[in-house]
């Protein structure tokens, strides 16, 4: 019996060795199913679903039998089922990548275009060479997984060879793939740096729309190429708000260039017309005060007043011969300017002159009116000067006043308004009216007939013009 009992236990454990021999045949698939669970998330991960929706969803499939076989110990099923997965998502991959990667290479090549409008090249020079470095390289490697994947779909002889071939392609796929979404997030953060650069075009724009604005002044608006070069800045500033900086640039480049010409020619005209109109006013004025009797009036009360003339005179000829000595040395701002003030004080010397006539033909007319008894008579045109006088002049509220300009001999200036008595009674107030009127007045030797100008207060800060 003992005999017995001890065969019996030697035959369990020869079978427990069987059943624990078949076993380790029969191993679960481990590595074929991690690799089979690596291939399909690579797959989903580069939007196998989107390119290669069936290989996909066969790939997905297969994996989770593979893991259901695992689960219930089924070792040859789940082997089955993984290598069919790794197959499927092989077949998924190689339908997507090449997809994927003209696609993400379309949109490197979009960024860096729109990073190259921002003039990223010129704000982000470093950012914008790495974008480039990172497209080219991707170029490389796309180059690249075309012939690897030509020599796979060429090779029938060894299988062991083409699925390597196939694995090397779709991994420069990847590759290349992963280097244009590098250079598209590269061009994309410069282009942003870019444009917050772009405060420095639009100064230049700004610059150039002050030359071209002096050049138009200055020619009185009679040049057509002002208003394209106008136009040119103006289309300028649309593309910066667009965020195409290089084009705006480029643009801003050219009318800078075609405005410098521009304002030197229309600067050059002017101060020739500026220092001929000068020329004119101090010559009349030369010849108005030529016409007066130094002796009568130096010998009369008006002596302080035929010497103040005197010196304006000579100041303006003064600021005539030196305008002219500009012109011939091409300093054609400083020209303008000499001549501007050769006007000024010509005109307040042709006023002088006027008034020092005046005062002697009054005193004329005062000693003919005794002599003739004629008081009402004067008296009578008096009141109608004042009237017309008043006429001219509107009362505003907080002491302002509105003037409107009149065509008379001597014309109107702003000196002349400042020096009326129902103004200031001072002519060097002057700039006062002028500040006061800067929106309607560009040239301040240039007011017309009927302009209705605002007069401030005599003093104080100048402020608004009421509305009334």
């Amino acid at each position: 019996m003992l005999r017995k009992k001890k065969t019996t236990v030697f035959l369990s454990g020869l079978v427990l060795f069987s059943i624990g021999f078949v076993n380790c045949a029969q191993e679960l698939p481990l590595k074929e199913l991690e690799l089979a669970k690596s291939q399909v998330e690579r797959a989903e991960r580069l939007s196998a679903e989107e390119f290669a929706p069936e290989e996909y969803s066969e790939a997905k499939k297969s994996l989770a039998s593979a893991n259901e076989f695992a689960s219930e110990e089924k070792a040859s099923d789940s082997k089955k089922s993984a290598d069919y997965a790794i197959s499927k998502a092989y077949d998924a991959l190689e339908k997507t990548l090449p997809k994927l990667a003209a696609k993400s290479r379309e949109e490197a090549v979009t960024a860096i275009d729109a990073a190259d409008e921002a003039y990223a090249a010129e704000y982000t020079p470093e950012e914008f060479k790495k974008a480039v470095a990172a497209r080219d390289a991707g170029e490389t490697k796309l180059a690249q997984a075309d012939a690897s994947l030509a020599s796979y779909l060429r090779e029938d002889k060894d299988e062991t060879a083409k699925e390597l071939k196939r694995t090397v392609a779709l991994q420069e796929y990847e590759d290349a793939h992963n280097s244009f979404l590098e250079a598209a997030k590269i061009s994309q953060d410069a282009k942003k740096v870019a444009l917050d650069r772009s405060g420095s075009i639009r100064q230049s724009a700004d610059e150039v729309d002050a030359a071209l604005e002096k050049a138009y002044t200055y020619s009185k608006g009679g040049n057509p190429a002002i208003d394209e070069e106008k136009a040119r800045v103006a289309s300028a500033r649309e593309d910066i708000t667009a965020g195409r900086l290089k084009t705006a640039d480029e643009k801003i480049k050219a009318a800078r260039l075609a405005s410098a010409s521009l304002l030197a020619t229309a600067v050059k005209d002017h101060a020739k017309n500026r220092n001929g109109q000068a020329r004119e006013v101090v010559e009349d004025a030369n010849a108005r005060f030529g016409e007066l009797s130094a002796e009568t009036y130096l010998k009369s009360n008006a002596k302080e007043s035929y010497a103040s003339t005197q010196e304006n005179l000579g100041a303006s000829n003064e600021s005539l011969q030196a305008s002219g000595n500009l012109l011939e040395q091409e300093k054609f701002d400083d020209s303008i300017a000499q001549s501007e003030e050769a006007i000024r004080l010509a005109e307040i010397s042709i006023d002088q002159i006027e008034t020092l006539k005046g005062k002697n033909t009054v005193a004329k007319k005062d000693r003919k009116t005794v002599e003739t008894d004629t008081t009402t008579t004067t008296k009578t045109e008096e009141t109608k000067d004042e009237k017309a006088s008043s006429s001219q002049v509107e009362e505003l509220s907080g002491g302002w006043k509105r003037y409107t300009v009149e065509k008379s001999n001597p014309a109107d200036c702003l000196w002349r308004i400042a020096d009326r008595e129902d103004i200031y009674s001072d002519a060097k107030l002057w700039p006062r009216i002028f500040e006061a009127n800067r929106k309607s007045i560009r040239n301040k030797n240039l007011i017309y007939p009927k302009q209705k100008l605002n007069i401030p207060p005599k003093t104080g800060k100048i402020g608004t013009a009421p509305k009334e």
